[in-house]
């Protein structure tokens, strides 16, 4: 009687144990990205990737979720994704104030036909803008950028202009347009702002969408980099990671890192997503040091007040 109800005991918990194994697998993994095209596209563009990941683990469901800086920041801090997509700046952000793990990899575009790890700022403005031609004529100027939070939409170019002592958001007026980047590019060609801030690779998407014609726009600050096929005017940063929020499971992420290098990179769906697949995390602490540069968030508390700041803020008066 007593091995009777042994092995009854013994067949309840197994029972129960895959209940809630069942439970947990019908829970869908939410993979959150940043959505600095339009949020239709940047979901037709990463909806590959769940169906890459349910084949790698068919116990699982797998969606992605399009979200700008304020719905992932949202999301991440209830704990509504469990893994993140976004660009290194916010990703600093995100790991301060929501807990974001290190990263599992690094994202690698397929930018024209070739695998780019790295990423810039564009500055430019309209072609006719014969006024504008470098950067201290950017100075004063009404600038187009979508949000603060925007690495390759603002934080770039501001550490830039910063190196040449042209401060923002003082120096100049912002236009804070919100995603997308095509906000900002239609900011200047209608004439609301002389200036506009984008991530590379923006404008060659929307001459190929049919949407700009690049001789409308000049390119300011130009960088000749020969193995980078795209405009850009600043340094290059390490492209966007891949990183896991804290709640997520440990084994779950193991895997998920795992398909994230295990892809292949000349089939139909990585064509789709334009990317040639990710590597290993790179280090994204200059993130952190630009950030701290800029007095950005996380970093915008405040700080020592020294003499250039008292210059910055009396020189007028004095």
């Amino acid at each position: 009687m007593t091995t009777s109800l042994q092995n009854l005991f013994v067949c309840l918990l197994l029972l129960s144990a895959l209940t809630l194994t069942s439970a947990y697998g019908a829970e869908p993994v939410r993979i959150g990205v940043l959505a600095f095209r339009p949020k239709p596209q940047t979901l037709a563009q990463w909806q590959p990737l769940a169906a890459i990941l349910k084949q790698a683990m068919p116990e699982r469901d797998f969606v992605v979720q399009a979200l700008s800086f304020p719905e992932l920041n949202e999301a991440v801090a209830r704990r509504q994704v469990d893994f993140v997509l976004t660009n290194p700046g916010h990703y600093v952000l995100l790991t301060r104030r929501g807990g974001v793990s290190a990263p599992l990899a690094t994202l690698v575009v397929n930018e024209h036909g070739r695998p780019v790890t790295e990423f810039g700022g564009v500055m430019f403005s309209r072609a006719e803008q014969v006024s504008i031609n470098t950067l201290a004529d950017i100075k004063g100027k009404t600038i187009a950028v979508t949000s603060l939070d925007s690495l390759g939409g603002y934080q770039m170019q501001a550490y830039e202009l910063l190196q040449a002592g042209i401060k923002l958001p003082q120096h100049a007026k912002l236009l804070l347009l919100g995603m997308p980047h095509d906000n900002a590019v239609d900011a200047v060609l209608i004439g609301r702002a002389e200036v506009g801030f984008v991530r590379s690779g923006v404008l060659e998407d929307l001459v190929r969408e049919g949407r700009l014609d690049m001789a409308q726009i000049k390119i300011l600050n130009r960088q000749h980099l020969p193995d980078f096929p795209v405009q850009v005017s600043t340094r290059l940063y390490p492209e966007w990671p891949f990183a896991a929020l804290p709640q997520t499971d440990e084994k779950l992420a193991r895997h998920v890192a795992a398909a994230l290098f295990m892809l292949e990179k000349d089939t139909a769906a990585m064509r789709a997503m334009r990317i040639f697949g990710f590597a290993v995390p790179a280090d994204y602490i200059p993130m952190a040091d630009l950030l701290k540069e800029l007095r950005l968030p996380p970093f915008d508390t405040a700080q020592t007040f020294g003499l250039a700041d008292l210059w910055d803020k009396y020189s007028a008066w004095i």
